[in-house]
């Protein structure tokens, strides 16, 4: 009962561990005082929808923070694919992001760890930890981009988010080599959470603008829904599927222990136990085994698969087996234990003095 068992949450919690860690990637950006700005024809940052005319009067908006300069603390961006290349160690490509100078006061966990960071103006990049990791990536490289290859200078962390898995290079250079006609999204800090409202509203009724406003940790939740909800379905499919298994043999393996106690049940009764704390008694025992169980389920799934990198088609991060993973397996295994305890239990239950004797 217990191996069944712990196979189902093993598995369980390994095939959850791919959106745990999309979440924690992308939720490492979740700070409730930012806000993006994307065209509402494909509401992502992919595309050049966002003329260059119409950043400043988007930063214009009222609920920006500014920065020391007294500048809005405001960064127009482009998100792009890098053509497959073959040498890479996983299939796909990195994505390239182009910032400019404001991107860099947005983002105070990037840190470069090796070389230096890339020159605005130029045709340089930096390569994030995950990113250098999951493709091979090194300084020095070179990255056929439009204009030629693009040299990379500098490697990065950023707080463990989504970027790590990313180039990054100088947005105004990457838009001019691409001779794209404008940016993906505009990235803002607001002075506080709940500016968030007069902001997106006078955004969006601008006549100059044909934009939408969103909060960035909504943005990434909806990424990620968008990316790994397929991934969340199959897990509870399987898992539903392996649990149905494991509740059989929870049953059939409970029945067979109600079974060969009837003498122990017929001396608890006979002293004056009632007919609920002997079903109560075999329902504990169903779920003490299932802890057990979920416990080594978990272990494993942690052991296996917990901070392994995977890059899935452009996202790179680390799968993750978070405590919230660890009591949904344990939820799952108690779940099992009392659908397939309470008939035995019953039994024990309804197991008369009379009938429990003769079967000893």
């Amino acid at each position: 009962m217990v191996v069944s068992m712990a196979c189902v949450i093993g598995v369980l919690l390994s095939m959850l561990s791919f959106t745990s860690g999309m979440l924690r990637a992308y939720g490492a950006g979740g700070d409730p005082d930012f806000a993006v700005v994307l065209s509402p024809d494909n509401g992502t940052e992919y595309g050049n929808a966002i003329p260059p005319a119409a950043v400043g009067t988007i930063l214009d908006a009222p609920g920006i923070a500014a920065g020391p300069d007294g500048h809005p603390l405001g960064d127009a961006e482009v998100l792009l694919w890098v053509p497959p290349m073959p040498s890479l160690r996983f299939t796909g490509s990195p994505e390239l992001r182009g910032i400019g100078a404001a991107g860099l006061a947005l983002r105070p966990n990037l840190s470069i760890v090796a070389g230096r960071m890339f020159r605005f103006g130029r045709q340089e990049l930096i390569v994030g930890v995950r990113a250098a990791r999951a493709y091979g990536l090194h300084i020095g490289d070179g990255i056929a981009l439009p204009g030629g290859e693009w040299p990379i200078v500098g490697m990065f962390t950023d707080g463990g988010s989504i970027l790590e898995g990313q180039l990054v290079g100088d947005a105004i250079t990457v838009i001019s080599a691409g001779h794209a006609s404008g940016f993906g999204s505009v990235l803002v800090r607001l002075t506080r959470p709940d500016a968030f409202g007069a902001f997106s509203r006078w955004v969006a009724s601008n006549p100059a603008l044909k934009v939408t406003a969103e909060r960035r940790a909504h943005y990434a939740a909806r990424t990620v829904n968008l990316y790994s909800g397929f991934f969340t379905e199959l897990a509870y499919v399987i898992g539903a599927i392996m649990g149905v298994g494991a509740l059989f043999a929870t049953v059939k393996l409970t029945y067979a222990a109600v079974s060969s106690r009837t003498h122990e049940i017929a001396t608890l009764r006979a002293i004056g136990y009632q007919p609920l704390p002997m079903a109560v008694a075999v329902l504990l025992e169903a779920a003490v085994l299932s802890l057990v169980a979920a416990a080594l389920g978990g272990a494993a799934a942690w052991l296996f698969f917990n901070g392994r990198l995977v890059a899935d088609i452009h996202s790179v991060f680390d799968l993750t087996v978070s405590p919230r993973l660890f009591m949904v397996g344990i939820a799952w295994a108690l779940t099992l234990a009392v659908l397939g305890g309470l008939p035995p239990a019953i039994r024990a239950a309804r197991l008369s003095v009379a009938q429990a004797h003769r079967a000893t």
